[in-house]
């Protein structure tokens, strides 16, 4: 049996990105609220990660993962301009969500967009479970606010 080359994993990994480049910086623009700080983001969770080897795990839900980490760990600072900016290139239905408050916003993003169980939410923000259960709470009735 052949196991697969380093180039074989490279493909791999390519095809990811090229499939879903659009997704990764949309998740890069709601959890940063900035179109350069999103750019900046995805550009770095690229260079970190070892495309020779093989991912245990799906491979998006890997890069997903960084980028969520990388966004999160970023400034909290927003620039007007970057907002706007942001707003411009988001898709239509995603533009209430970025008019959330910052941890409601990332709380959301992470949870209903991303999937991130509650545990997996509370441990890339540094904060208690229910933290994060109130967090998703306001974001939803934020939104709910915004279809009205």
């Amino acid at each position: 049996m052949m196991l697969p080359s380093k180039a074989a994993y490279q493909e791999t990994w390519t095809d990811v990105f090229r499939a879903n480049l659009g997704t990764l910086f949309q998740l890069a623009l709601l959890l940063t609220a900035d179109s350069h700080e999103a750019e900046a983001n995805l550009a770095a969770v690229i260079s970190t990660l070892d495309f020779s080897k093989e991912t245990d795990e799906d491979a998006l839900g890997v890069i997903q993962a960084a980028l969520a980490r990388m966004s999160i760990g970023s400034d909290w600072i927003i620039s007007p301009a970057g907002a706007a900016k942001a707003r411009s290139m988001l898709q239509p239905g995603l533009l209430p969500v970025l008019q959330l408050e910052r941890l409601p916003r990332v709380c959301f993003v992470l949870r209903m967009l991303v999937g991130f169980d509650i545990s997996a939410c509370a441990r890339m923000l540094g904060i208690d479970e229910y933290g994060v259960k109130v967090s998703l709470r306001l974001a939803v009735l934020q939104l709910k606010q915004c279809a009205e």
